[in-house]
């Protein structure tokens, strides 16, 4: 495969994400399948984190770019990072997940060209603790293993730390919603799912970190995914729908409190 088309861009955005960044770049740098480049779209950080990318990039320089954007939302910053992406599957890791294990890649590229008709796929996500301990794996229920438009839309099950989709996928449907501050990928999934062919991958691909101060996991925000939530589904669920996606929404919210 040419150089200047891996099959894979990692896109990672970065903002003062010098503390926890290691984990990513090792994980992505102990990969055996080498068909990948890595993307990193960062807001100006202030801290060691270019310094950190910087020296990734000496190693690695056919692979890592990195692009500077004023600090505005992680959907502007994930749109940079598709607009940049020369892979044909792209996969969005947060610089503070990282890569369950040093044969991902090369079980993702087997399983994608054995189903070449499926748009993206998603996998398993690790739940881990700032320290590295586990606390869970998610989706591990059957239900949510099925790929069921329906389903997604009373609960989102689709961990974007596990997705690889196509990138004309985006050429076609548009990319992340820039005016969500959350929930931007249940957004995409919902606009994606019934217009595209996607399957699940049962393999852990990558590790999600619950951090307190993290925007998803911030108790002070749960009030504004809610509202978020709310206004994504009422563009793709009709009333008798929207009654029960909330009892959904409650569901998930009573699942997060074991882990926050």
């Amino acid at each position: 495969m040419p150089v200047n088309k891996p099959q894979f861009t990692l896109i990672t955005c970065t903002l003062n994400s010098g503390n926890y960044l290691s984990n990513c770049l090792e994980s992505v740098r102990r990969q055996g399948y080498q068909s990948f480049e890595h993307i990193f779209i960062d807001g100006y950080s202030k801290d060691k984190t270019l310094e950190i990318v910087s020296k990734y990039g000496k190693n690695n320089q056919d692979k890592v770019r990195l692009y500077f954007q004023k600090p505005s939302g992680v959907s502007s910053a994930f749109n940079l990072g598709i607009k940049q992406a020369r892979g044909e599957y792209l996969l969005f890791l947060n610089s503070d997940d990282y890569l369950h294990d040093a044969k991902v890649l090369g079980d993702v590229s087997n399983y994608l060209r054995a189903n070449n008709d499926k748009d993206w796929i998603y996998g398993k996500i690790k739940l881990v603790e700032v320290n590295g301990q586990s606390v869970g794996v998610f989706p591990t229920k059957k239900l949510f293993q099925i790929s069921s438009n329906f389903i997604l839309k009373f609960i989102n099950f689709i961990p974007h730390q596990a997705v690889f989709i196509k990138k004309d996928i985006f050429r076609k449907y548009g990319s992340f919603d820039t005016s969500l501050e959350v929930n931007m990928d249940t957004d995409l999934w919902l606009r994606l799912a019934p217009k595209t062919n996607w399957i699940f991958f049962d393999r852990i691909v990558s590790s999600y970190t619950l951090r307190s101060d993290s925007l998803t996991s911030s108790i002070k925000n749960i009030n504004i995914g809610f509202k978020t939530l709310e206004k994504v589904k009422a563009r793709y669920l009709n009333r008798p729908e929207m009654f029960f996606a909330k009892i959904g929404d409650w569901l998930i919210a009573e699942y997060n409190k074991t882990y926050r």
